[in-house]
């Protein structure tokens, strides 16, 4: 995975991969924590600058076109929900 910060791009295995400007501030944020856990809060705190409702799925609906986006063309997939937790950008050997 590839992201060009400077002209707003992402590639992965060559191939550029369209995104909105919210998927993207999404996985750029993701990716400047790879690894770390990001809960649902701070990503809403984050990307949608709002206090977070346990009700509202705006996080679950972005993370899911991402993943459409970023992991479902591909075999080895990134983004990881921890359950109860949040989410995170990492390579697992499952």
């Amino acid at each position: 995975l590839h992201l060009d910060l400077l002209a707003r791009r992402v590639f992965r295995a060559g191939t550029r991969l369209e995104l909105t400007a919210k998927e993207f501030s999404l996985l750029s944020l993701l990716a400047r924590h790879q690894g770390e856990i990001l809960s649902k809060m701070m990503i809403a705190e984050q990307i949608w600058d709002m206090n977070f409702d346990s009700d509202a799925n705006v996080v679950e609906v972005a993370i899911k076109r991402l993943r459409a986006k970023v992991d479902a063309p591909f075999d080895i997939k990134l983004l990881h929900t921890v359950r109860g937790m949040g989410y995170v950008l990492e390579v697992r050997s499952e």
